[in-house]
């Protein structure tokens, strides 16, 4: 249910109005001129020649260096090429520049919540605030920053202060009632639902969620019910037919949800966790090829996407591409240094070739990480027995064992003699 939430806020983040952009007043030669630069670009950028536009937004800079608008307007076309980490230099240099304005650091902030920086966009958003403290919008947006933070104590204080100024906000319905849903408070998720509904009953945002709700209580009928209705008011609502696939999938109806699947690919070409999800889908319809197009396309799209390398990286091993599957893994890491499972799986890859010491290399780190991870003091168990390391390796098999991980207790009277 979280990635369809995820998805369902960058829906929302992106379809909000643009605000004007405020910048500087001063107007020198070298402003006036670099003007002028700035309503070529945007009539390039218009045009869709974003190259050309980059390139007079670019003169406008080197014209005058100070002009902390041509920065911002650079940094949101660089957002839409793709190149994120040149946007967000723009974006830091314009704040720089004009630490003044709210709406500077809002539109860095929903870069920043696009990258699922959540700390950073919620301090860029209270920044916002604090100079514009009577915009609901910033407030509204900095709601979605603190739910995907799981900071829900200080999100459902800012919908609750949303729907005094507005008791008919459906959005903030919703997204509170997506927190009571991920805090298994379900009688008041559905009565915000139930609200949302009357009034908004049309809306395929409302129906989204209530099917997003379904999932999470698992009545998979109700959801696939929701979802179609989503899709019955907007055909082209791509998120709805992906989490309808899902439900499809949970149903065990993996040739409708692939079709479904297909569906949001074609209306949402930069849908990563649809192809993710479709690779999945050909590999369980042993296609292994097919799965891993979809694999590339889903990590061309988001390149820290963990769990997709992490499934390339097995996919590639079966198919007997050893040397690439460790390249994948290694990516899995490095995208996510702090989460001790890459490096579990990892530490698999390395055992399974025997090489021991890498593997418990990793499965050290990943205990370090999480020292109740029951399954990664298993693995370092049988490595460390195969590597003639017998009573170390059974005090870890003991030791996964007290933390619940039962695949421990039918190894040990097999490989460690005296024990229990």
């Amino acid at each position: 249910m979280r990635k369809g939430l995820h998805l369902l806020y960058i829906y929302l983040i992106f379809s909000c109005v643009p605000l004007p952009v405020q910048g500087q007043t001063s107007y020198t030669p070298a402003r006036q001129e670099a003007m002028q630069y700035m309503q070529s670009a945007e009539f390039a950028k218009r045009s869709g020649r974003l190259s050309a536009a980059y390139q007079e937004y670019t003169r406008a800079i080197d014209l005058d260096p100070n002009y902390a608008k041509a920065y911002m307007k650079r940094a949101l076309l660089l957002q839409q090429m793709g190149r994120y980490t040149e946007s967000m230099q723009d974006h830091n240099m314009a704040i720089e520049l004009n630490p003044y304005s709210e709406v500077f650091y809002d539109k860095r902030a929903r870069l920043k919540l696009y990258q699922t920086d959540y700390q950073d966009a919620i301090s860029d958003l209270t920044k916002a605030i604090e100079l514009s403290p009577y915009d609901a919008y910033f407030l509204d947006l900095r709601t979605i920053a603190l739910i995907e933070n799981t900071e829900y104590g200080k999100a459902l204080d800012d919908l609750n202060f949303l729907l005094e100024i507005n008791p008919v906000d459906t959005i903030s319905l919703l997204k509170r009632a997506i927190i009571f849903t991920r805090e298994g408070a379900y009688d008041l998720a559905k009565a915000d639902i139930d609200t949302a509904l009357v009034i908004a009953p049309h809306s395929e945002l409302v129906y989204d969620v209530q099917g997003l709700y379904y999932l999470q209580t698992n009545e998979l009928q109700a959801a696939e019910k929701s979802f179609e209705k989503a899709i019955d008011y907007n055909p082209a609502f791509a998120i709805a037919y992906y989490n309808l696939s899902v439900a499809q999938k949970k149903q065990g109806r993996n040739d409708e949800s692939l079709k479904n699947l297909n569906i949001a690919i074609a209306l949402n070409h930069d849908f990563p966790n649809a192809y993710f999800n479709r690779a999945v889908t050909h590999r369980m319809f042993g296609d292994d090829e097919r799965a891993l197009e979809d694999y590339d396309k889903s990590i061309a799209i988001k390149s820290d996407f963990t769990e997709a390398l992490l499934n390339r990286g097995f996919t590639k091993s079966m198919l007997g591409h050893y040397a690439e599957s460790i390249e994948d893994y290694n990516l899995a890491v490095i995208s996510n240094p702090s989460d001790p499972g890459p490096y579990n799986i990892r530490g698999n890859i390395y055992a399974f070739f025997g090489k021991y010491r890498e593997a418990l290399e990793d499965y050290n780190t990943a205990i370090q990480l999480d020292d109740s991870f029951a399954e990664a003091y298993y693995n370092r168990g049988i490595t460390k027995i195969l590597g003639y390391q017998g009573n170390d390796g059974c005090e870890d098999l003991e030791k996964s064992l007290q933390l619940g991980f039962e695949k421990a207790r039918e190894k040990i009277p097999y490989f460690c003699r005296g024990s229990k």
